[in-house]
């Protein structure tokens, strides 16, 4: 690229920033020489462009625009570079429904994008985009999940991160704060379940389905029982605890916390021979279930 070229773009920019606040230019004027060396023609105008459009959007999106130029070069390191333009072109989509959302986003972006594949970048807008509903509530635990995603993925897959947002959305149907709650305490809790996290989340859908109330106890009490016991038998913990709620034992949340408090008392490398008795134990007589793993030590 001509340094013509360069100054042509730079200028034309410019003018459409005159009427933005004086912190996107300070920061358009900040990134440029880096990515202007970084880019090509073509793609220097889509990225100044996507900026400038975000800044213009309306009275609160300068903000995101502040952002999407601030951790442009960051961003832009982790890429190739089609999609860091696809990039900033989510977050502008974000900022249409909220300009809150696309802050949140561009906040997260640089540690999100050292654990996220390129070719979810997508998704993940629209996975935060799909927990906004138009309300304050609602944003909350949009922008809380952008907040989150770095850490959630400190262990969690995108497949996984995808199952985890349909049930906050559904938990959300029934209490926002809730699902707010139980998205804080997921990061912390989901390092300690394990390399397969189906039987969690499965087992947290059904309570949903069931007994949305005893949803946050339940992640509440996982985050407690779970250390108690051996980590090759976690998994199969969780499974039995589900099994237990479609059977019928009331109060999974309680039952987790006493049963793996038993289980604490008994040698690790014995876990596994209770829980063979409590699955077979299950299929003859469930309610006996729990008094027999509180009974075990």
């Amino acid at each position: 690229m001509s340094a013509a070229q360069n100054t042509a773009v730079y200028t034309a920019m410019k003018a459409r920033l005159a009427e933005c606040p004086e912190a996107v230019t300070l920061e358009f004027d900040a990134v440029w020489p880096a990515l202007s060396k970084k880019l090509d023609h073509e793609q220097l105008t889509r990225w100044a462009e996507t900026g400038v459009d975000l800044a213009g959007q309306n009275a609160h999106s300068w903000e995101a625009a502040v952002l999407y130029f601030k951790v442009g070069p960051q961003v832009a390191e982790t890429m190739p570079i089609n999609y860091f333009l696809k990039w900033g072109e989510c977050g502008s989509g974000l900022s249409l429904e909220s300009p809150t959302l696309a802050v949140a986003y561009f906040t997260a972006s640089p540690d999100t994008m050292e654990k996220l594949r390129s070719r979810h970048i997508e998704s993940w807008a629209n996975l935060g985009k799909s927990l906004y509903k138009g309300t304050w509530k609602s944003s909350t635990l949009s922008t809380r999940f952008f907040e989150y995603t770095p850490a959630l993925l400190e262990s969690l897959t995108f497949e996984e991160l995808e199952r985890f947002v349909t049930f906050l959305d559904l938990l959300s149907r029934h209490s926002y704060d809730m699902s707010a709650e139980c998205l804080s305490i997921g990061h912390r809790l989901f390092p300690l379940v394990g390399d397969d996290k189906e039987a969690f989340l499965s087992l947290s859908v059904t309570l949903v389905e069931s007994g949305w109330r005893q949803v946050k106890s339940f992640f509440e009490a996982s985050y407690k029982a779970l250390p108690r016991i051996e980590e090759s038998q976690r998994m199969r913990f969780l499974a039995l605890s589900e099994k237990m709620l479609n059977q019928g034992v009331v109060n999974i949340p309680n039952t987790m916390l006493e049963t793996s408090e038993a289980l604490s008392e008994i040698h690790t490398e014995n876990h596994s021979r209770i829980l063979d008795i409590a699955e077979e134990l299950l299929e003859m007589s469930y309610p006996t279930v729990p008094e027999f793993i509180r009974s075990s030590p």
